[in-house]
């Protein structure tokens, strides 16, 4: 076993988002997955899996975690969203604070996991209480927050 710090993060409301708007969250899930690959790549993460709109990564560092999920959050409110995005209540800019968008939940812990490489990909997978930890600490976030 090794340590790391992992980080899941999750569009808050993608499936009521999708079913009202299926063109702008299409294109808005484009503009956020952009967003977070740069700043996984700004960070010194690496990008274990995605799941429709969340991403699982790991960081050497908690620090470099804690910097990636200022740096998505902070990204995020200057991303161009489409104009249909912009149009619903919950993605419209908000009066109590700087906010437009889709909102994203991040989570985020460190400790101990074990790595495996999944022969089917070529890629590395987490396993672990760690791994546990953050998917449930990013549940238990207000996405933008």
């Amino acid at each position: 076993s090794e340590r790391a710090a992992l980080v899941f993060t999750d569009i808050q409301g993608s499936t009521a988002t999708w079913e009202a708007c299926p063109g702008g969250m299409k294109e808005g899930l484009q503009v956020h997955n952009q967003a977070i690959r740069d700043c996984i790549a700004g960070h010194n993460g690496h990008e274990v899996k995605t799941i429709g709109d969340s991403f699982m990564v790991a960081f050497e560092s908690a620090s470099d975690a804690v910097w990636f999920g200022l740096s998505v959050q902070e990204r995020l409110v200057r991303c161009m969203w489409p104009e249909e995005l912009l149009d619903l209540d919950y993605c419209a800019w908000q009066a109590d604070g700087p906010w437009c968008g889709l909102r994203v939940r991040i989570g985020i812990h460190c400790g101990e996991v074990e790595v495996q490489l999944n022969t089917l990909t070529g890629r590395y997978d987490y396993f672990g209480s760690t791994v546990n930890k953050a998917a449930r600490v990013e549940g238990a976030c207000v996405g933008g927050a």
